[in-house]
């Protein structure tokens, strides 16, 4: 039986992760010293991010009844649960992060808005990630799942801030900074994602080749770690972020989303198995309850 992979729920997390740590490269920016009419950008086009991975999990729930359901069992602590609790709360400092610059409040303020609303935002896209460890699924079963779901929201995440900032006149000495960060989660997901593929196993990689090679290991692993290291090569040899800059961010932030495309790709291909169960089952029930 051919996998079926649930697209409204592969968006909804890639969206929200990377939107999500998005933010928090923002925030950190922010209390760096950069511009709030760059921060202030990149979070409203965050924002939008996110919210369209909300849109996606919506649709992923069919029908307006299932979604309200969801709404009036928030406080289950479900994995759905925790996921719109956290979308939630992200959203809510990204409004006040923009918003402290329009009312008078100190500055510290918009800071902390900034700095909790990037650890709101890391957690969201572990959150998309954990919602997944169910102990009937062992491809699934793992906490190097949500550590590698976050690891590709977060090199992401860097690249797309990189990216929209970099066409907003951003500081170079604040980027120089934040590129340094950007490598060090570009490290970070190399380990996750050889993690989760070393918990997968070799016949895994062999029985998907193209996904692994092609999708993981070539996209979201060394391109990732190219361009960054690329771009940081770039802020040594010249002290303002030109357009090679801006163009090398959008071809680092489109390897990074076809990366962790893959991975999410790969995580509902080996965890169809099991829910073919629940197929299988309805098409032959008359023969099952006959039994």
């Amino acid at each position: 039986m051919a996998p079926k992979i649930q697209w409204p729920l592969v968006l909804f997390s890639l969206f929200a992760g990377v939107g999500g740590c998005a933010f928090a490269f923002a925030g950190v920016a922010n209390a760096l010293g950069e511009m709030s009419g760059v921060t202030n950008a990149v979070t409203v086009v965050a924002f939008v991010l996110v919210c369209v991975g909300g849109l996606c999990s919506v649709v992923h729930l069919a029908t307006p009844k299932n979604a309200w359901a969801v709404v009036t069992h928030i406080l289950s602590f479900s994995g759905i649960s925790v996921e719109l609790i956290m979308l939630g709360i992200t959203c809510v400092f990204m409004v006040a992060f923009v918003l402290c610059d329009f009312v008078a409040f100190p500055g510290i303020v918009k800071t902390a808005c900034g700095l909790i609303g990037a650890l709101s935002g890391v957690y969201l896209a572990f959150a998309t990630g954990h919602g997944y460890l169910i102990s009937s699924k062992p491809t699934w079963n793992t906490t190097k799942l949500p550590i590698a779901y976050t690891s590709t929201s977060l090199i992401g995440g860097a690249l797309f801030y990189l990216s929209v900032s970099s066409m907003l006149g951003a500081s170079a000495s604040v980027t120089s900074l934040l590129i340094v960060v950007a490598l060090l989660c570009g490290f970070f997901n190399v380990v996750a994602l050889m993690a989760y593929m070393g918990h997968l196993g070799p016949e895994i990689a062999r029985a998907n080749k193209k996904l692994y090679g092609y999708g993981i290991v070539f996209c979201g692993i060394m391109m990732n770690l190219i361009t960054t290291a690329a771009l940081y090569v770039l802020t040594l040899c010249s002290p303002e972020l030109g357009v090679l800059f801006t163009a090398v961010s959008f071809v680092g932030l489109a390897f990074s989303l076809i990366g962790g495309l893959a991975l999410r790709m790969l995580m509902w291909i080996v965890g169809a198995g099991f829910l073919s169960l629940f197929d299988l089952a309805r098409e032959h029930r008359s023969v099952i309850l006959n039994q």
